[in-house]
């Protein structure tokens, strides 16, 4: 294949933050150590995102046109349209990701397109089998998706905090009983998150049965308000503690002070959960995690071993897995099992390795058609 470069192109990028920006960027550094690269992102405010769409392509074809590209890679699937438009300027193969929200995105015009376009290119990669299927439902050919998940570096993620870290923390927070168990949940707070209904209708069960715990809320979001009004009216400003956006370090931190991580998303239509990095990040800290059966979250929660998947809505039985979790006493060798369980499936090394493999594939296939055909 020579010295032909990959081209990527994505609009969800440092110094922006979110799960799509930590994979674009894992993705485009790492494998710019093992191949040769051109990167087009943004990671800025996306209300300049149609402006970046055309610098992108004029930066694009310009690389096209001047240098013998392989292959170009588009970071999620409301990009698809500039993909057909580059194959204009240039054959090559065109690979997206797809994460969910952008293949079900609600909006009429919005699904008489983008479809259309994914279905026009070479490759889907989807981060799971939930966003695989749906992207299937849209008339991609099944030959055309495969299912690679996020990666994580679990060693960004440590299991325990010592006694002093975890007295400091609580008190900052204003936890005044240093034994009470953890309960966390992490993200942004939108209403697929279930928090509100998490905090009105579970929250009061548990607090019936015991009261040797304290639910961390980590993420901003329009939900917020919302969020409050229950835990003003269940008397509960004791036991949730809204901690609000925090630095990466200090998120960390938290993990490791878990007990038991919880995702009460509800099904929100065309706002699905398409995979669910935040269980990975509880995972890599060894943290058990009770969450909604529901879409992609059911593929990050893992086995019976790292977390309990209970049907949406129903909030006793989310309390039954909480009180089997926290009632368990887990020990640092369950967390650090936990933990390398993580790395075994999600490792970056192990994930970058899948996508160099899939690009492969499409490269030799789509240059020997093209030999065949005398197009080379």
């Amino acid at each position: 294949m020579g010295d032909r470069a990959i081209l990527f192109i994505t609009r969800k990028y440092p110094p922006s933050v979110g799960g799509m920006q930590r994979l674009s960027y894992e993705l485009t550094t790492r494998i710019a150590k093992e191949r040769r690269t051109y990167i087009i992102s943004w990671g800025r405010d996306r209300r300049w995102l149609p402006l970046f769409v055309v610098w992108a392509f004029v930066r694009a074809a310009y690389i096209l046109l001047r240098d013998d590209i392989a292959l170009i890679h588009l970071s999620d699937s409301l990009l698809a349209p500039l993909g057909l438009a580059l194959r204009v300027i240039k054959q090559v193969p065109v690979v997206i990701n797809a994460h969910g929200l952008d293949v079900t995105y609600s909006n009429y015009l919005y699904q008489a397109l983008i479809p259309v376009c994914l279905r026009r290119l070479t490759y889907i990669i989807c981060n799971s089998l939930y966003t695989r299927s749906e992207c299937i439902k849209r008339g991609v050919p099944v030959t055309r998706c495969k299912v690679i998940p996020p990666g994580i570096d679990v060693n960004e993620y440590t299991t325990r905090l010592s006694d002093v870290e975890r007295e400091t923390w609580l008190s900052s927070w204003e936890v005044h009983s240093p034994n009470r168990k953890i309960l966390l949940t992490t993200g942004r707070l939108v209403r697929r998150k279930g928090v509100v209904h998490f905090i009105q209708e579970a929250l009061p069960l548990l607090m019936a049965q015991r009261q040797d715990w304290v639910y961390l809320i980590v993420g901003e979001g329009p939900e917020r308000r919302k969020i409050e009004a229950p835990i003003h009216a269940h008397g509960l400003s004791q036991h949730v503690k809204l901690l609000g956006r925090v630095a990466e370090s200090v998120l960390k931190d938290v993990y490791a002070l878990a007990d038991v991580f919880v995702m009460p998303n509800i099904p929100v239509p065309g706002d699905p959960e398409g995979f669910g990095i935040v269980a990975l990040e509880a995972r890599a800290s060894g943290v058990p995690v009770v969450a909604s059966d529901l879409e992609g979250i059911r593929e990050a929660v893992g086995g019976p071993e790292d977390g309990t998947l209970v049907k949406p809505g129903d909030w006793s039985a989310f309390v039954a897995a909480i009180n089997w979790w926290l009632d368990r006493e887990e020990t640092t060798i369950d967390r650090e099992r936990r933990r390398d369980r993580v790395r075994a499936e999600f490792d970056w090394n192990r994930i970058v390795s899948l996508y160099l493999t899939l690009f492969q594939e499409v490269e030799d296939s789509y240059f020997s058609r093209k030999e065949k055909l005398g197009c080379v």
